[in-house]
């Protein structure tokens, strides 16, 4: 993700739920947001019957975009070069 959101961020965000400060608060998912869970963080990249289409790395040992589930979501943000 660090290398999704314009200007990279540093290495603090090397974690997954370091993305839960970063930026602003998106309100809840939409197209755009960085989508952030405990262990894993992801771009949703569009909708697509009525599922979330993201974006991430390290799911399943690639960077997929497929619909996820953001049940277990702990923050939807907006990066600040989306602004």
């Amino acid at each position: 993700m660090r290398s999704q959101v314009g200007s990279d961020p540093g290495p603090q965000y090397n974690l997954a739920i370091s993305w839960a400060r970063y930026g602003v608060n998106a309100g809840g998912p939409s197209v755009g947001a960085i989508v952030v869970w405990r262990h894993h963080v992801g771009q949703i990249v569009g909708q697509e019957n009525g599922q979330w289409i993201v974006r991430s790395g390290n799911d399943g040992h690639a960077v997929r975009t497929r619909a996820r589930s953001l049940a277990g979501a702990v923050a939807f943000r907006r990066a600040y070069a989306m602004m």
